[in-house]
């Protein structure tokens, strides 16, 4: 049951981390001519852009970054930044002094991630004009990405109730009967084995989406199965083969 509630937990995050990677991605412009500013250039593009939304909110700031190979090699980069909520912020990091500026995107639904773009290919200008439209239509990908969730956890709360009732029918099913019985289940299948006269073992498996159609046939298969059995001179194997 752990294992399951987390598989459910990581889905969630994945189909959101589906949702927001692309809409991050294209904040991106490409340029036609392969020229990007130099750090003075993109510190003014951002005074630019925080001047025409003053109501955003945008922070400028700069950091200093490794160039790989010692801990004195440092390279500055400038960053603008918006942050949402205590948890959900969106940057866009430009140093231009190495190959690729980057997008980094933190939201409380997910793990926080990173775009990389070359420089040489990116149209800073444009690409400001994206992320401030970005800021702007947040809300409304946040309701889409809620819906998201809402509509995984629905299923969610669905499949338990399925679980719930395929184990609450079994045991009130078998414990009528005179079998031994045992029910394993794991992320996606149930599996019943069941003892007839200490003899013969019998394994049936079903699932949330078919236990509808074959709960209710068990009790008649346990008991055509002890019929055939009783009639066996010796012990025999029947295994179902996959039709190919």
């Amino acid at each position: 049951m752990h294992n399951h509630s987390e598989n459910l937990t990581k889905y969630k995050s994945e189909a959101c981390l589906n949702f927001w990677q692309p809409l991050v991605k294209k904040i991106y412009a490409c340029n036609t001519d392969g020229v990007f500013p130099n750090k003075d250039g993109a510190y003014a593009a951002f005074i630019c852009l925080q001047k025409a939304w003053p109501n955003v909110g945008f922070e400028i700031s700069y950091k200093q970054e490794s160039r790989g190979y010692r801990k004195c090699d440092k390279t500055q980069a400038i960053c603008i930044s918006k942050s949402f909520e205590v948890q959900d912020s969106i940057s866009l990091i430009v140093n231009c002094e190495a190959e690729f500026l980057s997008i980094h995107f933190e939201y409380a639904d997910i793990e926080a991630f990173n775009v990389p773009f070359r420089r040489s290919q990116c149209d800073l200008g444009a690409t400001l004009d994206n992320l401030a439209n970005f800021i702007e239509e947040f809300p409304s990908y946040c309701e889409q990405s809620s819906r998201i969730i809402t509509e995984i956890e629905k299923e969610q709360k669905l499949d338990e109730i399925a679980r719930d009732t395929i184990r609450a029918t079994v045991s009130h099913i078998m414990e009528s009967t005179k079998y031994s019985w045992n029910l394993n289940e794991d992320e996606n299948t149930f599996s019943l084995e069941v003892s007839i006269n200490n003899e013969y073992s019998v394994e049936m498996d079903f699932n949330t989406q078919n236990y509808l159609n074959r709960i209710p046939a068990l009790q008649g298969i346990l008991k055509q199965t002890e019929n055939f059995v009783k009639e066996i001179p010796f012990p025999i194997t029947i295994q179902l083969q996959e039709k190919t």
